[in-house]
């Protein structure tokens, strides 16, 4: 825990030092060493940092987030998430850690087709101030799960799915090692499928997230229960 947040630490640094264009310029394009294909931000962060072959962290800004509350009003697209175009199956696996400040603040893992179409798998301090495995998949609208209680500072989160069906599925562990299926889903579109992550503070002043062991494998799972 302490090496990642002296990374985290460090990645900040430099962009007060550097400033911001030291993380946007190539904000088109970022490599990570596991993901063989290219990524792209949508939706600039404050900063960003990419170290080694499996390490990102994202600095969101104050009031951003990605939602489209039950009701339809009030539709919010403003989080930065860092993406790219999956070929087939995939497995992405990340360990996930933010610096929790305010309600709402999150590391996610997110699936996004369009602006109508997405889920987002969060690592979220929740209304009462607790972290917590929070789960949200819009199809049209959004809805609003939240699971387990966390406690400890970071978790480990996989998503399973495929570019080419509409069927995902999303797991929890707190080692890396053994997962617990949370929640297994459609999204009625995927003519565009993008995955990746994503840092929100949707009423706080911003909140940076650390990912990392980053993994991506490109196959079907061998246990859908099991997540492996």
């Amino acid at each position: 825990m302490t090496k990642n947040y002296s990374r985290m630490k460090a990645a900040m640094l430099i962009l007060l030092l550097f400033g911001l264009d030291a993380f946007t310029a190539g904000a088109q394009e970022v490599k990570i060493g596991t993901i063989p294909y290219p990524m792209h931000f949508e939706n600039h962060p404050v900063g960003y940092s990419v170290s080694g072959s499996n390490h990102l962290c994202i600095a969101a800004g104050p009031h951003t987030d990605l939602f489209i509350p039950p009701g339809g009003n009030g539709e919010i697209n403003s989080s930065p998430r860092l993406v790219f175009h999956p070929d087939s199956d995939f497995i992405l696996t990340a360990k996930v850690t933010p610096d929790f400040r305010t309600k709402w603040d999150a590391g996610v893992l997110v699936i996004y087709n369009d602006r109508y179409h997405y889920a987002k798998f969060c690592f979220e301090e929740d209304y009462l101030g607790q972290p917590r495995v929070v789960s949200v998949v819009c199809n049209q609208v959004a809805d609003d799960c939240n699971s387990m209680a966390v406690h400890q500072k970071s978790v480990y989160y996989r998503v399973i799915g495929s570019s080419k069906g509409n069927t995902f599925s999303l797991y929890y562990s707190a080692d890396g090692k053994s997962w617990y299926l949370v929640r297994a889903f459609q999204l009625d579109a995927v003519n565009h499928l993008m995955i990746g992550f994503s840092a929100q503070s949707s009423v706080g002043k911003g909140c940076n997230v650390d990912f990392d062991q980053i993994s991506l494998q490109q196959r079907k799972a061998n246990d859908f229960w099991k997540g492996n």
